[in-house]
């Protein structure tokens, strides 16, 4: 199992801004998500998965957005059909998009989620506004609103950082990393990544990570002075 783990710390992480986004720029104002349904991917015999979570649309019928594999390296490739999950995020403007994750898991301890934040087209596509970014069952996330930073809602992951003499569970220093939608590109980008100072209980201590409240008021001091330095240009 830590081979699994480190695997995919060395690889995922290096690469969680990996050019996979695939669509053009967009900049019409986002209309309602329509209604939509979610399945997991396909399975083999034990259980994992083979085949990446599907999101359909009730109307019409037949359009989905399944969730992309992602290839850590040549013998390497994740394929996230557990556990879907979405939720819809109101934008203040009108319209909504759909906050969607799906898992990967290889059937040890730990498991991967890659994240997407959804767009409903006028043309009928669904489309995926995120990079890869993968989080571990180690992790936390969240959406955030905050009307004075953008008028999307910013996507905030903390996943933990394993230093030599750590055990997988036991308390790590985490790496914060925060997403905000870019009106020009059209798309989600990286705003910035911190190391946090100091260490957080892991899985042998608690039944679910927390970092993001504790770190917030440094969050928000990171994505004031972005604004402020856009301002500057």
């Amino acid at each position: 199992m830590l081979r699994f783990v480190q695997s995919w710390m060395v690889v995922l992480f290096g690469t969680v801004l990996a050019t996979s986004y695939g669509q053009s720029s967009i900049k019409a104002r986002p209309t309602d998500f329509p209604s939509f349904t979610v399945f997991p991917g396909a399975a083999d015999s034990d259980g994992l998965p083979t085949s990446g979570a599907k999101l359909c649309l009730l109307k019409p019928a037949g359009v989905c957005f399944q969730m992309p594999s992602h290839r850590a390296s040549d013998s390497v490739e994740y394929e996230f059909g557990l556990d879907p999950r979405s939720e819809i995020l109101s934008l203040p403007g009108g319209g909504s998009l759909v906050f969607f994750s799906s898992q990967f898991s290889g059937g040890g301890s730990g498991t991967l989620d890659r994240l997407a934040i959804l767009r409903y087209q006028v043309d009928g596509k669904i489309i995926n506004l995120m990079p890869f970014v993968g989080v571990t069952n180690q992790s936390d996330r969240a959406v955030w609103h905050i009307a004075s930073i953008s008028n999307f809602p910013i996507l905030m992951t903390a996943d933990f950082y394993w230093r030599d003499g750590e055990t997988h569970f036991s308390e790590h220093y985490y790496t914060v990393t925060a997403y905000e939608f870019d009106t020009k590109r059209g798309r989600y980008v990286k705003a910035f990544s911190y190391e946090t100072s100091k260490r957080y209980p892991g899985l042998d201590r608690v039944d679910q990570v927390h970092v993001l409240n504790s770190e917030r008021a440094q969050i928000l001091r990171r994505l004031e002075t972005g604004l402020d330095e856009h301002k500057a240009r």
